[in-house]
């Protein structure tokens, strides 16, 4: 059965041909990481274009003969044992290039002897599943190694993804010592991209003196595309589909949505439906910007539920919702630093400048704006 082809992508990672003004971002990843052996650390808010960012990387890596493993942190529950067989599962599998091969090895082994054609593929699968396994430290140890003992190995040259790292604080108080303490000395043939949801969280790992994952790896941002590249893939991506704008439609579009990805390819969706049905109709922008805010509507009021908590986290996010300042009027500085903390952990906004923020959703500043006038 044929696959369906998206026509505005609103989840998951895009196809290459959706990654807009993204060209030089992915060079200098492909770059640092597979030629020249650095490890990277990038952070952003959902929903704004990292897992497509990498999922492209990946696919270059492999294409130019090296090996490419994604871990997504956020399937461990916070067993070091669970945690240690993800690692091993995504690296053995793409080392040997069969999806589910590290699991087939586990059933094989249960049952069978050991033959000296397979020595070495079962010295991994018994590391985790034999009679008698290691600790889980020790296995979480040559975990953590085994990309670089497989690519050291084999002379490859590889790039791991560790996606929602900061989630592995609740596998361990020392989880992110232990990790430096590893991967330090695993970087023979082998660079690591640290991603993450949790901007504040990340941040404070990688550039904080204080903590152990200090200096193994450098933040990179990802930075955005300009509207004019927006403007420019969204009249291409019509004339594709054979649905005629108007000018200025596409730069409307960009504007209402502030170029967050996510919403602007949910308003391109719906201005597209529109125009198909009724080519000629006025209004057919602020249409889909009505439609647009309703479908987002559901997200948002569970996020602003999300901020009650400190106290004070909704009137720091109206506060800046409304350009107004966020101390003053009785305010202890603490405790409005406390939320301003929230806030940018939970990736709803970002620093702009020195005292100044901005909503990393332009929609979801337009939302609070509203809901608290």
């Amino acid at each position: 059965m044929a696959s369906i082809e998206r026509t505005f992508p609103t989840g998951g990672p895009v196809d290459t041909e959706d990654l807009v003004g993204r060209d030089a971002i992915l060079g200098e990843l492909f770059a640092r990481t597979f030629e020249h052996g650095n490890s990277v650390v990038i952070s952003g808010p959902r929903q704004t274009g990292k897992t497509s960012v990498i999922d492209e990387l990946l696919r270059r890596i492999r294409k130019a003969g090296g090996w490419a493993i994604y871990v997504d942190c956020s399937r461990t529950t916070g067993d070091e044992v669970e945690l240690a067989e993800l690692i091993a599962r995504a690296t053995y599998d793409d080392a040997s290039g069969s999806r589910g091969a590290f699991a087939r090895l586990r059933e094989f082994i249960s049952g069978a002897p050991k033959p000296a054609l397979y020595q070495s593929d079962l010295d991994l699968a018994l590391m985790f599943h034999g009679s008698s396994p290691p600790s889980a430290s020790v296995r979480l140890e040559r975990a953590l190694g085994l990309a670089d003992e497989l690519a050291a190995g084999k002379s490859k040259r590889c790039v791991v993804v560790y996606d929602e790292f900061q989630v592995l604080r609740k596998v361990s108080p020392t989880i992110f010592d232990r990790i430096r303490a590893v991967l330090q000395h695993r970087m023979t043939h082998t660079a690591y991209v640290f991603m993450g949801s949790e901007v504040g969280l990340l941040d404070e790992l990688f550039r904080d003196p204080a903590n152990m994952p200090f200096g193994l790896a450098v933040p990179l941002n990802l930075g955005e595309p300009v509207p004019d590249d927006w403007a420019r893939y969204i009249e291409r991506r019509f004339r594709k589909l054979g649905v005629a704008l108007r000018p200025g439609d596409a730069s409307d579009l960009v504007e209402f949505t502030g170029c967050h990805p996510r919403d602007l390819m949910e308003a391109c969706e719906h201005l597209l439906t529109i125009r198909s049905l009724s080519p000629a109709a006025d209004g057919a922008v602020r249409l889909a910007e009505e439609k647009t805010l309703n479908s987002l509507r559901v997200k948002f009021d569970e996020l602003w539920r999300r901020l009650e908590e400190p106290s004070g986290t909704q009137v720091t996010a109206a506060r800046m919702a409304r350009g107004q300042p966020i101390y003053g009027r009785g305010r202890p500085r603490t405790s409005v630093r406390r939320t301003v903390e929230k806030l940018e952990r939970e990736g709803v906004v970002h620093r702009a400048a020195k005292g100044s923020y901005e909503f990393t959703e332009p929609l979801f500043g337009r939302y609070v704006r509203e809901l608290t006038s």
